[in-house]
């Protein structure tokens, strides 16, 4: 996918997000901590879609103090300014990479998974599991503290906005593979995000 297209996608994903109000945007008001401060008061008064690029490389780790909402609020805006001045993003794709990315722990969860899917005997899902994918939300749900919320912070994403970050990661890899010393967006995609594939 081109960046023309991945903004695009982006856009219509994310369009009809409502803005969490300025109490929502930080995940919390009552911090004295002058950084989550700094931050409400910057992005309370745009748009994802007006916020300035200044503010965003000023702000260049901001979202991990944005609520689950100021997040999901946000992160268009963070994910197109990568996209459209990756160079100047700076550390911003390297952070965003990092929090889509599900915690070492799962590796044990989809190791038992990939091991049941290649049995001669394959165990049946649980009766009150619809699918697969309804399966594998509960056994992650399962998992330790560190899963837990990354699972909270991602789970209220629509299936598009879904597959936006899952194209958007195919992006960072496809395009800029070779910043990351580990394969980063690769591994975020396989261990969470190939599901909106």
């Amino acid at each position: 996918m081109n960046a023309t297209d991945l903004l695009a996608e982006i856009t219509r994903a994310f369009e009809g997000e409502s803005h969490p109000g300025e109490l929502n945007i930080v995940y919390s008001n009552t911090s004295d901590d002058p950084e989550v401060i700094q931050i409400r008061e910057s992005f309370k008064t745009h748009t994802w879609q007006t916020i300035p690029d200044a503010i965003l490389q000023y702000e260049q780790g901001g979202y991990i103090f944005l609520s689950n909402q100021g997040l999901r609020y946000y992160l268009p805006a963070y994910m197109s300014y990568v996209i459209r001045e990756y160079r100047e993003a700076d550390s911003i794709p390297d952070g965003l990479v990092f929090i889509m990315e599900l915690p070492t722990e799962v590796d044990i969860l989809l190791s038992a998974l990939r091991e049941r899917e290649f049995s001669a005997f394959p165990l049946p899902f649980p009766v009150a599991a619809k699918s697969e994918y309804d399966y594998f939300q509960r056994c992650l749900r399962d998992l330790n503290e560190s899963v837990h919320r990354f699972i909270n912070r991602w789970q209220h994403f629509s299936p598009a906005q879904g597959r936006a970050l899952l194209h958007f990661l195919e992006y960072q890899r496809d395009e800029h593979g070779e910043d990351y010393l580990f394969n980063e967006p690769a591994i975020a995609i396989e261990r969470y995000w190939f599901q909106f594939a």
